[in-house]
């Protein structure tokens, strides 16, 4: 059972309009600070493992607490055995979907402003659906009807769309005892659900089953906050993973060797204590502390005080306070180590604990793990290994996390991210943005006649896509580039009109090859990010209508290229022969360079030759992008004048960039 969909309503930084979001068996969620991500890991695990501790007036937005705080929760994927046990309670569509509300107690009458916040008392309950009979013999409760029910139905023919449901029963003339009755009935609605004649109803917990049934039901959700001190997830309950774990540990133990260690253990202990009892003179220490607790009561109230030891059960003789120790050099509790190591254990306890569970008790549910910002305190390579182990966890499980850092999310993954943003008009709000990949496979189905495959495209964008082009999901506008020359020489241009990318919190991003740019433009306008694009338009240098054999082959892909960016853009297409070569322009969408950026900005150079040829020797390399970089510094820094005007053009046109809309939907 895996959460597909969660809305949230009046809590924390989410008005009463609320929030929606879909989600995978892997989500990140991202944005900037103070966007509303930790509140939805927050409100699952309010909505999992509520308590009235968790709860203040600063939970409700702007402390508002007329309205209630409401947390929506639809479960897919249900197994056989789950879908069994909630079949009165899902949907056409094989879905459950439990709401819940948390609200301030008051009294018949009595106003917020009567009392103290010290007086706040806050209640809770969850509410979902039922599929009742509309005939009452068939309807299937929690518990059996009662004997007097199953009497006087029996009277009459119980018969459900031709079929007779005392027919399942080896006597059908004789009244069956209520636990027979409730057995057949579950059987009955598990033969035939779809034709019962059936109304669904709304209310609370009591049409849920939740205190009995759901509760003990539904996935366990852990939450790992960004600070959290490893010592309560080591401390041994029945409630926590190390607790189960250590249990496991002792459950293959037989009861005559429980009872021979334990007969064992109190025999040494009352010979110990035989000895550790006696005083200087002889008499008993014990003795002499339980008769002064008695005379100094004071008074004569017929009741005796004794102090009394118990005697050592199994777990405190062989397991004794179990605890978990790191060797990094140092042997010592694992509390006592980094955060890094710290926060490590806790994942490795609950992959632990997962797997335990699927090893000892044929368990075929799943555990939900809410992970706040699993980067801190990680370097890169111990990132990119958790990474690694959270994608393997989600195959079974589903994980949610918050991250700032590009190592946790992936292009190749898109449909994984959850982008949050706050919008500031009347009131500020959250907004998420999400992208789909069945939207894309439509855009490519309706546009070019493609059915594309998933894993295909997935696999293009994990060879096309690195850290590099994550960091444009974190961004606030992305100016997405061809290739390296670029990478290499923009920024030095930029530096020297004092237009610093990243105090604006602009990603600039290589694609590598101006054919990828319509890939990565796709992804990060869908998700509403502000892209600019600067690409070549490469023109050839042979007149159009001379070129021949491979030179018109390859002018034939590039105007095609062409031709899709400006229809992303949408912009107009005016072709020549065929052919799509637009001159050099700039515009606050995109520039492009009629024939390519070393044409524009160095080839027109008096000296470039003797400036190139100077790159070559200095970093004994012809590398086109080295030599981009240094002919740039050598002009910004040495011939200012020289700098091309296109520059003031371009960031000013950069700086009015603006995200206007998708650039599928108009050809959806």
């Amino acid at each position: 059972m895996k959460i597909a969909s969660l809305a949230i309503h009046n809590f924390r930084t989410f008005d009463n309009d609320g929030i929606s979001m879909t989600l995978e068996n892997l989500t990140a969620l991202i944005g900037e600070n103070s966007t509303g991500k930790s509140n939805v890991l927050e409100a699952l695990d309010l909505f999992f493992n509520y308590s009235k501790a968790k709860i203040s007036k600063k939970c409700f937005h702007h402390d508002n607490m007329s309205n209630p705080i409401k947390i929506e929760v639809t479960f897919q994927s249900l197994n056989d055995i789950e879908k069994k046990k909630f079949r009165a309670h899902v949907d056409e569509k094989n879905s459950l979907i439990i709401t819940q509300f948390i609200h301030l107690k008051l009294d018949d009458g009595q106003k917020f402003s009567e009392l103290a916040e010290d007086d706040y008392e806050f209640e809770e309950s969850k509410h979902g659906t039922k599929w009742q009979a509309k005939s009452e013999w068939l309807n299937l409760g929690p518990k059996p009807p009662t004997k007097t029910n199953i009497k006087n139905w029996w009277k009459n023919d119980l018969i459900e769309n031709d079929n007779n449901f005392k027919l399942l029963f080896k006597n059908p003339d004789s009244v069956p005892q209520p636990e027979i009755y409730q057995e057949m009935l579950e059987k009955f609605w598990d033969e035939h659900f779809e034709v019962i004649e059936k109304e669904k109803i709304s209310a609370d917990e009591k049409v849920l089953g939740w205190k009995n049934k759901l509760k003990g039901n539904l996935p366990k959700f852990f939450y790992v906050p960004a600070v959290r001190d490893v010592t309560d997830d080591i401390k041994v309950l029945k409630t926590n993973p190390f607790g189960v774990i250590i249990d496991w540990l002792t459950k293959n133990i037989s009861d005559e060797l429980r009872e021979d260690i334990e007969e064992k253990a109190c025999l040494i202990a009352e010979e110990a204590f035989e000895k550790i009892d006696k005083d200087k003179d002889g008499s008993s220490k014990l003795g002499y502390l339980n008769s002064q607790l008695n005379e100094n009561l004071g008074v004569n109230l017929g009741c005796k005080l004794e102090i009394k030891f118990g005697s050592p059960s199994f777990s405190e003789i062989v397991l004794p306070s179990p605890k978990i120790y790191a060797d990094d050099g140092y042997y010592s509790e694992i509390n006592l180590k980094g955060q890094c190591i710290q926060r490590l254990c806790i994942f490795s306890l609950l992959k632990t604990y997962n797997e335990l569970k699927r090893k000892t008790e044929d368990f075929t549910g799943n555990i939900i793990i809410g992970l706040e910002e699993p980067e801190i305190y990680l370097h890169p390579p111990v990132k990119r290994s958790l990474y690694k182990s959270l994608r393997q966890l989600s195959e079974n499980d589903q994980i949610l996390y918050t991250t700032h850092d590009s190592y946790f999310v992936t292009v190749e993954n898109f449909n994984e991210i959850r982008l949050f943003r706050k919008t500031i008009s009347n009131k500020p709000s959250t907004t998420i943005h999400e992208f789909s990949f069945n939207k894309l496979k439509e855009f490519y189905k309706n546009n070019y006649g493609k059915d594309i495959d998933e894993k295909s495209l997935r696999h293009r964008f994990g060879h096309i896509c690195d850290e590099s082009k994550n960091e444009g999901f974190f961004a606030n506008k992305v100016i997405i580039i061809e290739g390296e020359t670029e990478k290499y020489s923009l920024p030095i241009y930029f530096a020297q009109k004092n237009y610093d990318l990243d105090e604006k919190r602009i990603a600039l991003i290589s694609a590598g090859s101006v054919d990828n740019i319509g890939y990565l433009f796709v992804i990060f306008n869908e998700f509403k990010i502000p892209c600019y694009l600067i690409f070549d338009g490469d023109k050839p240098a042979v007149e159009l209508d001379k070129l021949e054999n491979k030179q018109r082959e390859d002018a034939i892909a590039k105007s095609k290229r062409n031709k899709e960016l400006f229809q992303f853009l949408k912009q107009p297409i005016d072709e020549t022969d065929g052919f799509f070569f637009p001159e050099t322009q700039i515009t606050s969408k995109f520039a492009i360079w009629k024939n390519d950026f070393e044409q524009t900005f160095h080839k027109s150079i008096a000296n470039y030759e003797q400036i190139k040829s100077e790159a070559t020797k200095f970093y004994g390399t012809k590398s086109k992008p080295l030599a981009g970089r240094y002919i740039a510094t050598e002009i910004t820094t040495n011939f200012p004048e020289k700098v091309s005007p296109y520059i003031d053009d371009l960031l000013n046109n950069i700086s009015e960039c603006y995200w206007d809309g998708s650039c599928l939907e108009k050809n959806l």
